[in-house]
């Protein structure tokens, strides 16, 4: 028996497993807010995704049946809090997101969640990104730093101030162990934070990798819209996508420094900046080397952070997302959303050609998503491992694909007879989840 085969042969044992032993819950689904359109808002680091595929998307549904025909999408960049903002209200059908549901605040313990129309938010996984730390290219003073060194040049005085700790360059310098040796006429000048607004994927992420190792926590609240602690204005510019961080500090003051999302630096990894920025270097503890923010750095786990012993260094990646409330019945309008992701998962390119990181599209869950009332019985999402518990969540997606209610989840949606998703799940989608499952142990 080959590979593909025993796969498909454990498939249907987990199969049956599922329908004893596991029920769907139902909840309501919302409806599309305008029929044939498509509303994909929120972060700007998924966007360049979002905007690469769309044209094709649209055309694609164009040759469907019935409930695909033409689908119209529209798209935002305003930032990850924007979307699920969006979402909770019910002016987007899907909210684009660089942060999870739990960092988000779009879980609830009962549905419908209080003060939003939401009924049951689902999250997806669509890839991954990391952090890049920027400074301008004619910065001739800091090409590389540790994760601690960045963590004090944006800390503030204290964990719910609003005043850096170090306003001027030579400040942060001369408190660096050895002292950093800045070029005569440098040292005066104050240090210019760019990064992202508060309630952003890219500032959480910043903040979990480069701030909350180091004792400086400055997470965002979804509840109340507040920080932790907060710079004031003039000490901090907050920009609302990562190519407006990327433009302030290619063309602002020469004594700026920002971070960004990974996947905006790659042109500008080499000996030539065409964006105006230089990705800084960060140190690994392990090789005792300054490690260059590239997608293959990321992948292989060596640009990590450098946390205070006994913590342990952490690779610095993140999850890209997309988030609909409810699974949809395939039958309905509203599939286009789950159609949609299937869609932006079934093709790497889409995501290696903007410089994101690709996940395994066997890789369905084996890790807590902090939902806590699901439609998908009790939602995991992708743990960089391809597993039995990704068997059971392909197989239990199958069984509700097959049910009363039709569900269509995207994770399960991998092909079609042309190549594409086609909003069934059928022997294509085996096949193609057996082939991902045998790439995942080849390697």
């Amino acid at each position: 028996m080959n590979k593909s085969k025993a796969i498909i042969s454990i498939f249907v044992i987990a199969m049956f497993a599922v329908s004893i032993f596991a029920a769907v819950p139902v909840h309501a689904q919302t409806t599309l807010l305008a029929p044939g359109q498509l509303q994909v808002l929120g972060s700007s680091t998924v966007f360049p995704i979002s905007f690469l595929v769309k044209p094709m998307f649209q055309t694609y549904t164009g040759t469907l049946t019935a409930p695909f025909v033409s689908t119209s999408v529209t798209l935002n960049d305003l930032g990850s809090g924007a979307g699920i903002t969006a979402l909770q209200t019910g002016t987007a059908d899907i909210a684009a997101s660089s942060k999870d549901g739990a960092a988000g605040g779009i879980f609830a313990a009962t549905y419908p969640k209080a003060g939003t129309t939401l009924n049951d938010p689902e999250e997806f996984m669509i890839g991954q990104d990391s952090i890049a730390i920027i400074v301008p290219a004619t910065n001739t003073w800091l090409t590389q730093a540790s994760a601690s060194q960045v963590a004090d040049l944006f800390r503030v005085t204290a964990n719910h101030g609003s005043t850096p700790l170090y306003t001027t360059w030579g400040d942060w310098a001369n408190a660096q162990v050895p002292a950093v040796t800045l070029p005569a006429g440098v040292a005066s000048q104050n240090i210019v934070h760019i990064g992202r607004e508060f309630s952003a994927g890219t500032f959480d992420g910043f903040n979990t990798f480069f701030l909350k190792p180091f004792g400086f926590d400055m997470a965002y609240s979804a509840a109340s819209g507040t920080t932790a602690g907060v710079w004031t204005t003039g000490d901090y510019q907050p920009k609302t996508a990562n190519q407006d961080v990327l433009a302030a500090v290619s063309s602002g003051s020469p004594y700026s420094i920002g971070f960004i999302g990974v996947g905006f630096v790659q042109n500008d990894l080499g000996a030539s900046h065409p964006d105006g920025i230089i990705p800084l270097k960060l140190y690994n503890p392990t090789t005792g080397t300054y490690i260059v923010p590239s997608i293959a750095h990321v992948k292989d786990g060596s640009y990590v952070n450098n946390p205070p012993a006994p913590a342990i260094p952490s690779v610095i990646v993140r999850g890209l997302w997309y988030f609909m409330d409810g699974i949809p019945a395939a039958t309905n309008a509203e599939a286009a959303k789950s159609l949609w992701i299937s869609y932006v998962k079934s093709d790497d390119s889409f995501l290696s050609n903007n410089g994101y990181i690709t996940i395994n599209r066997a890789d369905m869950a084996g890790k807590a998503s902090g939902n806590p009332s699901t439609t998908v019985g009790t939602q995991t999402i992708p743990d960089g491992v391809v597993d039995f518990n990704d068997l059971v969540y392909f197989a239990s997606s199958w069984i509700a694909y097959y049910g009363p209610t039709h569900q269509l989840n995207p994770y399960a949606d991998i092909t079609g007879p042309n190549g594409h998703p086609d909003g069934v799940i059928d022997f294509n989608d085996l096949v193609s989840f057996a082939n991902s499952w045998i790439a995942y142990y080849s390697h």
